[in-house]
């Protein structure tokens, strides 16, 4: 069973952007995803992030690590399809309760906007494909990556956690990233 910790950190808009937003730097990691240009929490067509956070003064980073038991890792080794049934029981679920308790949160925060760990993944398919509007508007957060922000920068620096890779299988640990702006 896998396990987690929580680290959240507070920093000025301001500094955040000044320090780790280099949107320019991490277009081509966007332009490189499958899901570019698919799904209504990814570029292209987002805002740029000084226009969507203008009025929010504090940045609250959380982190969240998931970290993987020896049989978690074990199961998402034998197979594509293992790793990714794994990664959707253990990451997948911390994100979307993350989501969730965050979009609890915003009514207690002056206007609020909240930058979601990766990707939207409310539906089963998106209909930027389609070119229709989003099913769920409420609930759809850009990605926080998705503006160019040195996640591994500020992983590090702010929340004192490492984002670790794994060339197959799973890292010891993934860290799902979201940031809750308040005015």
């Amino acid at each position: 069973m896998y396990s987690t910790e929580l680290k959240v950190q507070s920093i000025p808009v301001r500094e955040l952007l000044e320090k780790y937003c280099f949107p320019e730097k991490y277009i081509d990691a966007c332009r490189s995803c499958p899901e570019y240009g698919r799904v209504w929490s990814c570029p292209p067509e987002i805002p740029i992030a000084e226009d969507y956070l203008k009025g929010c003064k504090t940045a609250y980073i959380i982190g969240v690590k998931v970290i993987y038991d020896k049989e978690e890792k074990s199961l998402a080794l034998a197979s594509p399809q293992e790793l990714e049934k794994v990664r959707s029981a253990t990451y997948g679920k911390v994100k979307k309760e993350m989501l969730d308790t965050l979009l609890k949160m915003e009514q207690f925060f002056p206007s609020p906007r909240i930058l979601a760990a990766g990707r939207c993944e409310q539906c089963d398919s998106c209909t930027r494909t389609e070119g229709l509007p989003c099913r769920k508007p409420e609930r759809v957060r850009y990605s926080f990556s998705a503006f160019g922000f040195d996640l591994a920068a500020i992983a590090n620096e702010l929340l004192g956690m490492e984002l670790l890779w794994a060339q197959k299988g799973l890292p010891e640990y993934n860290l799902a990233m979201a940031a809750l702006f308040s005015g």
